[in-house]
């Protein structure tokens, strides 16, 4: 096992294309599956921001544009959000209508893109891990004028660190079939994010970490959660795909091993958030 993910380690990810393609298609339930258990959350990421009526605003990683349409309605101007995943657009503008501005693009490429000083606010909402964080913040730097905002709430790295193990341990049994080890860049909480922002040359203004947890009532329902809300987002391409039914079910039995209860199979996100200024 352990040769296996030396070898996937040393070649070439295909991570984001695989992840994106797995949000391509979960685009039409995400709302159901996620936004709506951490709507709560995004909320107050945003609430956190105060005033902004006025400002100029942009949406990284926007999926289905909970947060850009908070954002145009909080700075009663168009906020533009921008998303990898064609499916993810479609639906943040069938949520959003005229509001906002939806562009297809990598979150990095964009910001490079961009002319600097020319944002009052930037937003990224459970999507920093996915790009490359530090590089992400220097260019949000950046772009934003002098006492400009960055808010961004995200996954930590140990968010889902049960059923990462039971991930583990179900190729651990074959590891000859792993085919695509996900590269992530998640943080490990609020303490790096504030590191992170004083090397990008942020002011962090408050971070604080949390978690928020839902029951499943077996593995292959905790499986099915899991991939509907994009936090196993690509896990599904792990094995060539003759392979993916038998791990999958696999997967699910040591889940159950491992995690289930009396009240049921408890998935925890561990999360961070925070407001930096310019």
């Amino acid at each position: 096992m352990l040769l296996r993910l030396g070898n996937l380690l040393l070649t070439r990810s295909d991570s984001a294309r695989l992840v994106t393609l797995s949000y391509d298609r979960i685009s039409g339930g995400y709302d159901d599956a996620w936004t709506r258990h951490m709507r709560d959350k995004t909320l107050l990421l945003i609430d956190a921001l105060g005033d902004i009526q006025g400002c100029d605003a942009l949406d990284l990683t926007c999926g289905t544009g909970y947060a850009t349409g908070l954002l145009a309605q909080r700075t009663g101007r168009m906020a533009t959000g921008i998303d990898a995943s064609g499916g993810m657009l479609d639906a943040a503008v069938a949520n959003c209508g005229d509001s906002c501005r939806f562009v297809r693009s990598d979150v990095l490429e964009f910001l490079k893109s961009q002319p600097s000083r020319s944002l009052d606010i930037i937003t990224c909402c459970w999507g920093l891990g996915y790009s490359r964080p530090l590089d992400v913040l220097r260019q949000c730097r950046r772009l934003l004028r002098k006492g400009g905002r960055l808010a961004v709430i995200d996954n930590s790295i140990f968010s889902l660190r049960e059923v990462m193990y039971c991930s583990f341990l179900t190729f651990l049994e074959q590891p000859e079939k792993l085919a695509n080890l996900m590269k992530f860049r998640f943080l490990t909480g609020a303490a790096q994010f504030r590191l992170w922002l004083f090397l990008a040359g942020l002011k962090s203004i408050q971070s604080s970490n949390g978690r928020k947890s839902y029951l499943a009532a077996d593995g292959k329902e905790a499986i099915a959660r899991l991939t509907a809300t994009g936090a196993a987002a690509g896990f599904e391409y792990a094995s060539p795909e003759q392979d993916s039914g038998q791990i999958f079910s696999r997967f699910a039995q040591i889940i159950e091993d491992r995690c289930l209860t009396n009240e049921g199979i408890e998935i925890i996100h561990r999360f961070y958030m925070g407001i930096a200024v310019k």
